[in-house]
């Protein structure tokens, strides 16, 4: 398979995941968009698509939440502020001998699960914003 190729436009979408914290689409495009108006909104979605279907970004699908992206593609979870909606890496393990029930249960060749976290962030329970 041939290398992707590195554009400019790429280069932007890549710095603007790595500055906002789990940002949806529309995020990164106001982002870059401030910065290099040139670049349209299409461009900015196929390129996320493009990073999470090639593996240097990932889709982070909360509930409740719009779909967010993380540059960070190393194995972790994901912690969501039930009041003001900030997510969060967690960078803990989790055993999984439960991957294993599951597929006695059910039958299915278990290859993956996602572990959703949620809970109020540090600045909303200081702020007791919504607690």
């Amino acid at each position: 398979m041939a290398a992707e190729r590195q554009t400019k436009q790429k280069a932007i979408i890549y710095e603007a995941l790595k500055t906002l914290d789990h940002p949806t689409a529309t995020e990164v495009y106001g982002y870059v968009h401030e910065r290099y108006p040139s670049v349209s909104r299409a461009t900015v979605f196929r390129v996320l698509s493009g990073f999470s279907s090639s593996g240097r970004a990932l889709e982070v699908r909360l509930a409740g939440s719009d779909m967010r992206y993380d540059y960070n593609v190393n194995e972790h979870y994901h912690v969501h502020c039930r009041c003001c909606g900030k997510i969060a890496d967690v960078e803990v393990t989790i055993k999984t001998p439960a991957t294993k029930t599951v597929s006695e249960s059910c039958g299915y060749l278990i290859d993956g699960f996602a572990a959703e976290f949620f809970g109020i962030c540090p600045a909303c329970a200081e702020n007791k914003s919504c607690c």
